[in-house]
């Protein structure tokens, strides 16, 4: 085993996992507490759909992702602020067309097939040194963005109301996080693939919110999580010659199955329900 994380080629790769991990970890604390998940899966099919289309008519992959993706987010974050219940139907309506479009990218030639797998799982271990150290300079931009924002982010998540009565521009900080999302999605769909970016923007955050108690407590599990799920795949994955990004997935969407299940918070209010004889059982 050890001489098998020697290769150049598996310390890229798994750098490449590690790092998407731990980003994906924290900002998608920021979406799953402001209730924005879907727009996390939205974005990642509108940058599947994106890359195709640019792949096709032979721009860099990497601008047709960026464009659509940052439209959608803003354009989802401007209905929500406009309260009119209209940001899941954009949504819905975005999945819809963007799944139309790669589609239709594909019908032009089937030599585009193997792009379009690469792109929707990903090929960590096919990571080129470029590739990587794009996901890590945007990863490190991110971070410091969190940063310097974080107090911001953090109370306009937690609760918009207060926020907005401390004087937080909350829409704004929703915006931005949008904006983050749809950067971060962009440079981790070549690598990690859209599926695995999806599962891991979600899936170890919303484990986390079902144990920690606090912003801080949520991130650190995330991260946690994040890194278990990537570490305990990435091995069983060259151990049994399976798709990397895929066993990954697999693993952190169970991790999340397990702490959905034992959820101390859900086993909390449940009883509490029992107890009022509103909870069946």
């Amino acid at each position: 085993m050890p001489e098998l994380f020697a290769s150049q080629i598996l310390v890229r790769a798994l750098t490449a996992a590690l790092t998407a991990s731990v980003i994906s970890a924290i900002v998608g604390t920021f979406l799953v507490l402001r209730r924005l998940s879907s727009m996390g899966a939205a974005i990642a099919h509108m940058c599947f759909a994106g890359a195709m289309a640019a792949y096709v008519a032979g721009v860099n992959p990497v601008i047709g992702a960026l464009i659509p993706s940052l439209l959608l987010a803003l354009a989802a974050s401007y209905a929500r602020s406009r309260r009119e219940g209209q940001s899941e139907a954009i949504l819905a309506a975005a999945i819809g067309l963007s799944s139309a479009v790669a589609a239709l990218a594909l019908s032009f030639s089937r030599e585009y097939s193997a792009v379009a797998f690469s792109y929707l799982v990903g090929d960590v271990l096919g990571a080129s040194e470029e590739e990587v150290s794009l996901l890590i300079t945007v990863s490190a931009l991110i971070m410091a963005v969190i940063v310097l924002l974080y107090r911001g982010l953090k109370y306009s998540a937690l609760d918009p109301e207060t926020a907005e009565a401390m004087g937080l521009r909350v829409m704004l900080f929703e915006y931005l996080l949008g904006a983050l999302a749809a950067l971060l999605l962009v440079v981790e769909i070549r690598v990690v693939g859209m599926i695995l970016a999806q599962v891991y923007l979600v899936a170890p955050a919303a484990a986390a919110w079902e144990v920690a108690h606090s912003v801080e407590g949520m991130i650190a599990l995330s991260v946690a999580l994040s890194l278990i799920s990537a570490v305990a795949g990435f091995s069983a994955s060259i151990l049994l010659n399976l798709p990397t990004s895929a066993v990954i997935g697999v693993i952190a969407a169970a991790i999340y199955a397990v702490t959905l299940a034992l959820s101390p918070k859900r086993r909390g209010r449940c009883l509490l329900a029992f107890l009022r004889r509103e909870c069946k059982v």
